[in-house]
């Protein structure tokens, strides 16, 4: 539970940081990705700590929630990238369109599926097309902060398998959920770090 409520403050801050550090579209979406993730974590938290003690239907809520919760951050995450990385056009219209459609879909699935594991099968496609936008952007200019990027969704991923595999380091004190906590607050401090130099394509 306390890792869940400081990888909500950690996601919380970070967007605060890019909204003030970068006025494009592209980041503005980046940040929502941050503050859903923030939200994310703080009713996955409540669940985790509190389930049994809450009313049957809001821990339903909060569960359905943070699933749902995860699939709008990585639509965010991967929007952004289109609106940095394809220029204004019919191109760009189509993708954000799919990203939409791919978010609708998986929101109407959880609603009646709300099991996590749904919400890692949703992000790895989208973290790696955001990955590839990254890897792209970096062989452009060679930015070392988009290349920390890169490593951030690719740590990112590594923690999310490392969680489906229920690897942690105590089974009561720190947990697999508890390490996966760990590992995305980092990850998305180098994201965030990418982040501050995302601009809108034209």
């Amino acid at each position: 539970m306390l890792t869940d409520y400081a990888l909500a403050a950690v996601a919380w801050i970070l967007a605060r940081g890019l909204l003030r550090g970068n006025d494009s579209r592209a980041a503005a979406l980046w940040a929502l990705a941050f503050v859903v993730t923030g939200l994310a974590a703080l009713a996955g938290g409540s669940v985790h700590g509190f389930g049994s003690l809450l009313p049957r239907r809001l821990e339903h809520a909060l569960r359905v929630g943070t699933v749902m919760s995860v699939g709008l951050a990585s639509a965010c995450l991967l929007a952004g990238a289109v609106l940095a990385g394809v220029g204004s056009g019919p191109l760009r219209r189509v993708l954000l369109g799919l990203c939409a459609l791919k978010l609708a879909l998986y929101l109407a699935w959880v609603a009646l599926h709300p099991d996590f594991r749904y919400a890692a099968y949703d992000a790895l496609p989208a973290g790696l097309l955001v990955l590839g936008f990254l890897v792209q952007w970096w062989l452009k200019g060679r930015s070392p902060a988009v290349a920390l990027g890169a490593f951030g969704l690719l740590l990112s991923i590594a923690g999310a398998v490392l969680q489906q595999a229920r690897v942690g380091i105590h089974r009561v004190w720190f947990n697999h959920n508890d390490l996966y906590h760990v590992v995305q607050a980092g990850a998305l401090w180098l994201v965030y770090v990418a982040g501050r130099k995302l601009r809108d394509a034209r």
